[in-house]
């Protein structure tokens, strides 16, 4: 029989290359077994139970085959939050989180929030926990990724104050300025550019919520012409952007007759990542 340091020297053995972090193999035991990263620490000499050890033999064969290590574990952290994830929603990622934080600055007082192509629901269950008189709409047109958003909304006690929708972008939306705060995280991967991706990502994660057409910019061209209508006068519009796009997607907002362009925020690479556009 094993014991918990055996199986935590073969986890670190089969993940030993610069495509995996150091310290998956302890997050895969600590799946496996049920219990916290910590609880190994002093147990290293103790035999494995041998369900534990079949189930991590497991889990290491498929994260060494490449399967996201998120949705392994099925969950992520997202603003210090721990959110449910799958394989019908983007894996939650840290430059992301600016959304949230840029809006604590661009829209404190709002109450009425748009989330645009929610996926797992991170954004729009984030923004409601940070403020608790507000009500979010959040749109997809997964209805496997809404199913999940709503795992999320429920496991972090927001529920009755997020609703979801299936929609294509804002076509289920009534045309009306009801929204006083516009967030999204839409696909914005170059469909050209697809045989470069990490095949981590392109083999595993949803395509609709990676890739935006020929220049990746199909969704926010949508989102610009779609949006005014549903918008009150001053009300921003965040979303993220990809690498080199920067440049394109000011000259599509500066375009756009209904929106200015207000920031560009840097992501911690120095990539510009989070654009404000603000409904005028």
């Amino acid at each position: 029989m094993p014991t918990w340091s055996d199986l935590l020297a073969e986890g670190r053995a089969a993940l030993d290359s610069p495509g995996f972090a150091p310290y998956e193999a302890e997050e895969l035991l600590a799946s496996a077994a049920g219990r916290p990263r910590a609880w190994f620490l002093a147990r290293r000499r103790e035999d494995a139970a041998g369900d534990d050890a079949a189930r991590y033999r497991g889990l290491l064969a498929r994260r060494a085959a490449g399967e996201p290590l998120q949705y392994l574990l099925g969950e992520w952290e997202f603003l210090g939050r721990t959110f449910r994830v799958d394989p019908r929603a983007l894996i939650p990622r840290g430059e992301t989180e600016a959304i949230v934080e840029m809006a604590r600055a661009a829209a404190p007082a709002a109450r009425s929030i748009l989330d645009a192509g929610t996926g797992s629901g991170v954004l729009a269950v984030s923004i409601a926990l940070e403020r608790p008189e507000a009500r979010v709409v959040a749109v997809d047109r997964s209805e496997g990724a809404l199913a999940l958003a709503r795992s999320n909304a429920r496991l972090h006690g927001v529920a009755g104050r997020v609703s979801f929708v299936a929609s294509d972008w804002l076509s289920g939306l009534a045309r009306r300025p009801l929204f006083d705060l516009a967030l999204a995280n839409p696909p914005y991967v170059p469909r050209l550019d697809a045989p470069h991706v990490d095949r981590t990502v392109s083999d595993h994660e949803p395509h609709l919520a990676l890739f935006g057409g020929d220049d990746g910019l199909d969704a926010v061209r949508v989102l610009l012409a779609e949006l005014p209508a549903l918008l009150l006068p001053g009300t921003p519009f965040l979303f993220e952007i990809g690498y080199g796009q920067a440049s394109e997607v000011s000259g599509l907002v500066e375009a756009a007759p209904a929106f200015a362009l207000e920031d560009v925020r840097l992501d911690a690479a120095g990539i510009p990542r989070t654009v404000v556009a603000r409904r005028r």
